[in-house]
């Protein structure tokens, strides 16, 4: 457990804190393949995640995009709910599931919004 004194040496407490997630992704990226090789699939992994998130979760998360798959707009995961978000353009929820690969935000498709009007 890190114990932080208020010495100064704040360099050190974000290392060893980085050093703990880092060994913390490592080991969940093995949780997810033992999964796998026992037959969970990708998509039962993720209905899981959607259950744990409906029990509203609450906490900081938050900082990764990717586009809306509706409208194509940019959307961020949400602060205050773990692994999703609402677009704000059309209101979609957008889903930030932890073993995808992250979206970079200027690969966003361009959608016309009126082409759901049908003009």
């Amino acid at each position: 457990m890190i114990n932080f004194r208020g010495d100064g040496d704040n360099g050190h407490v974000i290392r060893e804190l980085s050093n703990k997630i880092n060994k913390m992704e490592i080991i969940q990226q093995a949780y997810f393949e033992l999964l796998q090789d026992k037959g969970i699939s990708e998509e039962e992994l993720n209905n899981k995640i959607d259950e744990i998130v409906a029990r509203e979760v609450k906490g900081r998360y938050g900082g990764r995009k990717k586009a809306c798959p509706k409208c194509g707009k940019t959307v961020q995961e949400s602060n205050s709910h773990p692994f999703k978000t609402n677009c704000v353009m059309c209101g979609t929820v957008v889903m930030f599931y932890p073993f995808e690969p992250d979206q970079d935000p200027a690969e966003e498709k361009t959608v016309d919004p009126l082409d759901a009007l049908g003009f």
